[in-house]
């Protein structure tokens, strides 16, 4: 066990150490009074560098979200004012004043209506909008004066379109003639990412082209002008065309279609727009028939020529002068400075008023993105290790196998819970009560703790509290103050996290110093759980990590 844990310190902070490259000590700078100004950051400002996407994300082909049902679930119901009248439809026909009719007309196969004493009324290919003006100017050829019309059209009549070519479900499927074409096609479940182009399709009726739509229009500017559809007509998805990969610093990582062969990364960047963080373009293809790989800036690739198939990666390649780092803890002045790149961190603490009297100056340490993703990867990868183990477990026996269930079910909650606990990524910074000159990294917290003579005590005690320091005492004697350790405890070793970030596995006769917390690990049994090696390791890296004792 004693090799296990030697190990896990080193995968918690120590190896920080290795950044040393001068034994410089830290001199605290007084307390600035009011005639003594806070002296300056030593560099200029620097921009908050923004984010890139997540290289997990992976490109999907643009415009594919238009088919996720929400143009099936809300449909048309073909009295909009642009509806254009066809035989089937059903008109109501009011009129008062000289002649009085009150009846529903349908619309015949010749495009008319029937209505006595007036005679036929031609309403095929008259918008909803204009339908009353048609039929009064065809009443009022035979009552000139003194007479009134209101129509309202009372049903569409149902089409069906076929719907073929590069779509998921080719088919015949209902709707109304001013059901758009995005309804049909998502009715279709929408277009094929692998065959189907989003910018070549096609109305056919009765054989001919009727209209050609670009679905990147639509998406971009709002722009779908097709016509109103009528029954047996035909939407072509067409083949895709060319096609390109998307990538990295771009809103949307995607599958870029174009139209034709001629086309640059200006034109990709029309349709996916880059980060404001991208400098430079890394471009992979085929160029007659043998690979091709270019690194290119942004300006240069917005000339260059795209091929069919080519995988394009936008990327941040800056390098600002400077870094941003931010203070926690006891000290006088702001919050977050900006130092140059490759300061140190005896360089930005003597630039930081505290009052030695009250700041633990030798406890100063450092919180460490990097290092907390780099512990978030090591407790992720003893979880992955753990977990299929026990589901791995072989049994020889039927009462084994419900032994290995219940294991395994109790593994799968004490993994779950390991896996919301985020790590601190605390470096050790110092050594034999002196300060380190570290060299600092963007988005490091400097932390200044506080004096204290509080000692905190947690993990497998009775009751977990903070209790004053007091000399000479063990890391036993504060575990009595605490309740003492609990039935799951294993009271033969103790964690001690050192207000400086340090970790030590100790016994509890160890003797505590003014603001070391005692962590009490849990007891696990060998006999009973079989992968107990593993539980105990990542209790130990999760303790040491994030300062929490995880139990079974």
């Amino acid at each position: 066990m004693s090799a296990l844990l030697a190990v896990l310190l080193a995968l918690v902070g120590n190896a920080a150490l290795a950044q040393v490259l001068s034994d410089t000590v830290y001199n605290p700078v007084p307390e600035a009074t009011d005639a003594s100004p806070l002296p300056a950051a030593p560099s200029r400002s620097a921009s908050v560098q923004t984010a890139a996407p997540s290289s997990d994300l992976v490109p999907t082909p643009f415009a594919a979200n238009l088919f996720t049902g929400n143009f099936l679930r809300t449909r048309e119901i073909g009295m909009n004012p642009d509806y254009v009248v066809m035989s089937g439809d059903k008109v109501a026909v009011y009129t008062w004043g000289t002649v009085q009719i009150n009846n529903v007309f349908v619309v015949d196969g010749q495009g008319n209506i029937f209505i006595p004493e007036i005679g036929p009324v031609r309403l095929a290919g008259v918008r909803n909008a204009d339908l009353t003006r048609a039929v009064e100017a065809a009443v009022k050829k035979i009552y000139i004066q003194h007479v009134r019309v209101y129509t309202n059209l009372l049903t569409a009549n149902p089409v069906g379109v076929f719907v073929t070519g590069g779509v998921k479900n080719p088919g015949r499927y209902a709707g109304i003639p001013s059901d758009s074409v995005l309804f049909f096609i998502d009715q279709a479940g929408g277009i094929d990412p692998l065959f189907g182009s989003y910018r070549s399709v096609f109305i056919l009726r009765d054989g001919a082209q009727l209209a050609e739509i670009d679905l990147y229009e639509f998406v971009l500017s709002g722009t779908l002008q097709v016509p109103q559809l009528k029954d047996n007509d035909t939407i072509l998805v067409g083949r895709r065309g060319p096609q390109i990969t998307l990538m990295g610093d771009v809103l949307q990582p995607s599958l870029v279609e174009f139209l034709g062969d001629q086309n640059t990364g200006e034109d990709a960047l029309r349709i996916v727009p880059s980060m404001a963080s991208a400098t430079a373009v890394t471009i992979e293809g085929l160029r007659e028939g043998l690979p091709y790989a270019r690194t290119a800036t942004l300006g240069e690739f917005r000339l260059e020529k795209l091929m069919d198939g080519d995988t394009v990666t936008l990327r941040d390649d800056g390098r600002t002068d400077t870094i941003i780092v931010r203070f926690e803890g006891e000290f006088d002045g702001p919050s977050m400075m900006t130092v140059r790149r490759g300061a140190r961190l005896l360089d930005v603490l003597n630039l930081v008023p505290v009052n030695p009297d009250i700041a633990a100056t030798r406890a100063v340490h450092i919180r460490r993105p990097s290092v907390a993703k780099a512990q978030k990867e090591a407790i992720s990868d003893s979880l992955f290790r753990l977990e299929r183990s026990s589901l791995l477990a072989l049994s020889a026996s039927r009462g084994e196998a419900e032994i290995r269930v219940r294991e395994a079910e109790l593994t799968a909650r004490f993994v779950e819970r390991a896996r919301d606990i985020d790590p601190l990524g605390r470096v050790v910074t110092s050594q034999n009560g002196e300060q380190l000159n570290v060299i600092l990294e963007h988005g490091d917290t400097i932390v200044i703790p506080q004096r204290t003579n509080v000692v905190r005590v947690g993990g497998e005690v009775m009751m977990a509290q903070a209790v004053i320091h007091k000399p000479g005492l063990t890391a036993r004697d504060y575990i009595l103050m605490a309740g003492g350790f609990s039935d799951r405890a294993d009271n033969n070793a103790v964690i001690v996290l050192h207000a400086d970030a340090s970790v030590s596995v100790e016994k509890p006769r160890v003797h505590i110093q003014p603001g070391d917390q005692i962590l009490v690990p849990p007891r696990i049994d060998t006999k009973v759980l079989q992968n107990a090696t593993d539980v105990m390791q990542i209790i130990y890296q999760v303790a040491m990590s994030a300062a929490v004792i995880l139990a079974l």
